[in-house]
């Protein structure tokens, strides 16, 4: 798949809009505690996608696990995913007791933001080659960038769009999950069963 489409799909997957009102309790409302976790989060993020990016072929080739058969496996857990947003139900729980430093890498930073499916995603998606790894992991650090600004301003981001905006982009966001699921999902039993081609 493209780098685009790889993008879109860990957009989609850590959905950082979806996340806003976590941020905002995680912090308790203080902008100084809110950048504080943002940054903790965002750092968790870039951490393991990049890990996964780089290192992610070699865990499988330890484990005799097929790249086809482990974009199968994505698909199976990306697609689950983007139906609960699109039924706009909660993806994902986690406790926010604790420090802001815990809160900020975990649960926010892992799971909620690099999860099962975002760390499936770049794994199936990560080329073989240094030069697509590092275009890959060019683009994991702007979304990094990006999910960051968004997780600073959620106060503000939550009063200006309001909680119907707030549904319909993590709706889409759904949606466009799910059809970055089920191509995994062809792509992956294309390359198991080549008759499909």
């Amino acid at each position: 798949m493209s780098l685009i489409n790889t993008a879109v799909g860990l957009l989609a997957i850590s959905s950082p809009i979806g996340l806003l009102p976590v941020v905002v309790q995680a912090g308790r409302g203080n902008p100084v505690r809110i950048r504080r976790i943002s940054r903790l989060a965002v750092l968790t993020f870039l951490c393991a996608l990049i890990a996964a990016c780089w290192w992610g072929q070699a865990l499988l080739d330890l484990f005799g696990i097929t790249l086809e058969a482990f974009r199968v496996a994505g698909g199976l857990i990306l697609l689950p995913i983007g139906l609960r947003l699109i039924d706009g139900r909660e993806v994902s729980h986690g406790s926010l007791d604790g420090t802001e430093d815990s809160a900020g890498v975990v649960p926010i930073g892992l799971p909620l933001l690099a999860g099962p499916g975002a760390i499936s995603l770049v794994v199936a998606d990560a080329p073989s080659a240094w030069q697509g790894k590092a275009a890959l992991s060019a683009v994991i650090g702007l979304l990094a960038i990006i999910i960051y600004l968004l997780l600073i301003a959620s106060m503000p981001l939550r009063q200006a769009l309001g909680e119907l905006q707030e549904k319909v982009i993590s709706r889409l966001m759904g949606l466009l999950l799910s059809a970055i699921a089920v191509q995994m999902l062809v792509s992956g039993l294309r390359g198991c069963f080549p008759v499909l081609a």
